[in-house]
């Protein structure tokens, strides 16, 4: 099973600094860069068909997002999220 860990490490290194990027992108490239098991695969709970793995990045961007003043992640209100551009830098490792 991927890890929060493992998903905020993929959103870090493959989402795009300084844009806003939907939720939907965001599911995309952590599909193509995460190591997604069959456990992964079953739905989040018995009343939905919604893949456990997006329930977990949405928490990873959650718990991200609430931590203040960190500005490790923004969010709109309305499933976008930018990754800040560091001055300075190109790039950005946190860890969790």
């Amino acid at each position: 099973m991927i890890h929060l860990p493992e998903i905020w490490d993929i959103i870090q290194t493959h989402i795009p600094r300084g844009r806003w990027i939907s939720i939907v992108e965001i599911y995309q490239i952590v599909e193509h860069h995460g190591n997604l098991e069959n456990d992964d695969l079953q739905p989040q709970s018995p009343s939905s068909n919604i893949p456990k793995w997006k329930r977990n990045v949405r928490n990873v961007l959650q718990y991200r997002k609430d931590r203040k003043g960190t500005g490790e992640i923004q969010w709109d209100g309305d499933a976008n999220y930018l990754l800040p551009k560091i001055r300075g830098h190109n790039t950005y490792f946190l860890t969790i």
